[in-house]
């Protein structure tokens, strides 16, 4: 695709290919709307408040993708390139709910029921789906399969989470506000377990992200994109022209972006994109007020990952070093116990006891599943040492090692053996929280 000239008209109609065809090129998925604003769903607000419909894009003509739906969002293509997961209400004044729609052309089929939101759709492997359901503590991540069936949580704290996408290795990408911190960016398994921060280093807002071709997360901060990379500890700001970003981006085929964008002084976002030279100006491709685009291209489906949780009641969490940290100097030495901090219904932070640290930093306990957790380093006169800011869970049966309190996810733990383990094989039980 040659830089700053229009997208060519595909020679097939999309609406005429059948189920199984190959995708006619430069075919695009996109929601047009009025007014969007992504930080509305955390606030109970509206995202759409004008309304809103998905439309496809191809050979320079647009058509909606189901004419039924009232209000239409969040579309979210199968890996086969063949059927749409969308947010949708079939008249208005209904809550939101998940609908599958034939990408050819068809009936929708609503396979979300309740008289609460869901929203943010995206498949997982095993014929499964993972959404954001609305509950009375903020929105939480469900999975469900397809054909009908029990949804399970992913999400075990009172505030707002919602999917930004499925990784290629089967995990769920989310952003999360709490009412301990500002939005970031974190992945969970299908199963709820190994739920852990991109990067440990309470960063700026962070939101609306996507997986690249390369591996590299790109999502928005601010009013621009910035990127995680595996070899770096934080985020690189992302060199793009100057003007406003909204919502996720997606990758074209020729490795360009595209985005819902608009340049200073403009009133309405086009979905746009951006050639690989950094000189080079965005290129309008649909619009106006356009958002949240989707190549429609097929791709590999994501791998299943066999949960390793088992039927042992709470979960089991060893830290290798405590005095590893990359946000805050912990004197070696300083620490003697950690005190584990969990919540009570009423959302009161709730200490569910103490352990002792070893001489290595390290410490192992077994504390409720399914709850609120957070611990805290003391020294030896009981006063603290360092907290942790957020919460966190584990699942049920679930057994996890840290490298150390806020070492981040790249870090590497050293080849030794933690003194704790030496000691004994049984880690100190944390009682659940009396209401």
């Amino acid at each position: 695709m040659e830089a700053g000239k229009p997208v060519k008209a595909a020679i097939l109609c999309l609406m005429s290919f059948s189920v199984g065809a190959a995708p006619p090129p430069g075919a695009l998925l996109y929601t047009e709307a009025p007014q969007y604003d992504p930080q509305a769903a955390l606030g109970g607000g509206d995202r759409f408040p004008g309304g809103a419909v998905v439309k496809v894009l191809s050979g320079g003509t647009s058509r909606l993708l189901a004419p039924t739906l009232a209000v239409s969002a969040d579309a979210a293509l199968s890996p086969n390139a063949t059927t749409v997961l969308i947010a949708a209400k079939e008249k208005a004044g209904q809550p939101w709910q998940i609908w599958e729609v034939p990408l050819a052309g068809g009936a929708p089929r609503q396979v979300t029921f309740g008289a609460e939101d869901s929203i943010r759709p995206f498949y997982a492997a095993e014929g499964k789906f993972v959404y954001a359901r609305k509950t009375a503590r903020g929105f939480g991540l469900e999975i469900a399969p397809l054909g009908g069936g029990s949804a399970l949580r992913l999400t075990y704290l009172p505030g707002n989470f919602l999917p930004d996408a499925i990784l290629r290795d089967g995990r769920v990408l989310f952003e999360a506000a709490t009412p301990a911190a500002v939005r970031d960016l974190y992945t969970v398994y299908a199963d709820g377990s190994g739920v852990e921060t991109r990067r440990c280093d309470h960063g700026p807002d962070r939101h609306s992200a996507a997986e690249l071709g390369s591996g590299d997360e790109i999502f928005q901060t601010g009013t621009g994109l910035a990127r995680f990379t595996s070899a770096r500890a934080g985020q690189l700001e992302v060199a793009l022209p100057k003007g406003q970003y909204l919502g996720p981006v997606a990758e074209a085929d020729s490795g360009e972006w595209l985005a819902a964008y608009r340049a200073g002084g403009a009133d309405a976002y086009w979905i746009c994109r951006f050639p690989q030279r950094a000189a080079a100006q965005p290129v309008k491709v649909a619009g106006p007020n356009a958002y949240q685009p989707v190549p429609v291209r097929a791709r590999a489906a994501v791998p299943y990952h066999p949960s390793g949780l088992g039927d042992r009641v709470g979960a089991n969490l060893l830290c290798l070093n405590a005095y590893v940290s990359k946000t805050e100097r912990v004197p070696t030495g300083s620490v003697a116990e950690v005190r584990v901090w969990s919540m009570n219904g009423r959302g009161e932070a709730v200490a569910l006891g103490k352990a002792p640290v070893e001489a290595d930093g390290s410490f192992y306990v077994q504390t409720p599943s399914e709850s609120p957790l957070r611990f805290e380093l003391l020294d030896r006169a009981g006063k603290s040492v360092a907290a942790e800011k957020g919460w966190f869970w584990a699942r049920k049966g679930e057994q996890r090692v840290c490298v150390g309190c806020h070492a981040g996810p790249e870090r590497a733990p050293e080849n030794v053996a933690p003194l704790v383990l030496l000691h004994t094989q049984k880690p100190v039980v944390m009682n659940k929280p009396t209401e």
